[in-house]
């Protein structure tokens, strides 16, 4: 099974084109596909969009990870642009434009983890000491209190409390797309989840209802 002859026609930019409305658009979110779109924009059109899809080596991928990193881009943004070309080369071989990927076998830059900091006790006590009586208190609160991220927290609403049960469920998130703030529902189904409250945020919360 050989390529079609299209691929040696059509460049990177017009086949990420077709990628994002054909592959990508009708199975990801609209952030998502906002965020593909920037990133894509960026980073790897710049640079290699006006190149012909089949003549794209990998060494042209290493290339392009490496002006990246020289840029003083993280490992994270590196590891961003190759993970999304390599889903987008690996389409261009199931729709039979390419013979093989050019981004298979390759390595992006490691991503350095940071281990993860936490308030102590007494720093909490003291946010929350500082923050009482203001419009942040209530929220600071809850979100001390119940792990939630930020745009879970701040994406509640007074519908997805339990006040019988003492907990608040997490359905949706706050976003922000297009330079507005909008509501979506939250990305996977394990991130659907009731969430004890302790029963003097419950009070907090009678408060201010």
């Amino acid at each position: 099974m050989g390529r079609d002859l299209e691929g040696a026609k059509i460049t990177l930019n017009e086949y990420l084109d077709r990628w994002l409305e054909t592959a990508v658009r009708p199975r990801v979110r609209p952030k998502t596909f906002h965020d593909y779109q920037g990133m894509l924009h960026r980073y790897p059109r710049p640079i290699l969009g006006e190149r012909v899809l089949a003549e794209l080596r990998p060494l042209d991928l290493q290339t392009m990870y490496q002006h990246m990193s020289e840029r003083g881009l993280s490992a994270r943004t590196v590891r961003y642009a190759h993970v999304l070309l390599k889903s987008a080369m690996q389409q261009a071989v199931r729709w039979r434009l390419l013979l093989e990927s050019p981004a298979d076998g390759l390595k992006s830059a490691q991503q350095l983890r940071n281990e993860m900091r936490s308030l102590t006790i007494a720093q909490a006590r003291t946010s929350l000491k500082a923050a009482e009586g203001t419009k942040y208190g209530t929220v600071l609160a809850v979100a001390l209190t119940t792990g939630m991220c930020p745009s879970e927290y701040l994406g509640l609403k007074w519908q997805d409390i339990d006040w019988e049960r003492q907990t608040v469920r997490v359905v949706r998130s706050i976003q922000r797309l297009n330079g507005e703030w909008c509501f979506s529902d939250t990305k996977r189904s394990r991130s659907r989840r009731p969430i004890k409250l302790q029963n003097w945020i419950v009070g907090l919360l009678r408060r201010v209802e």
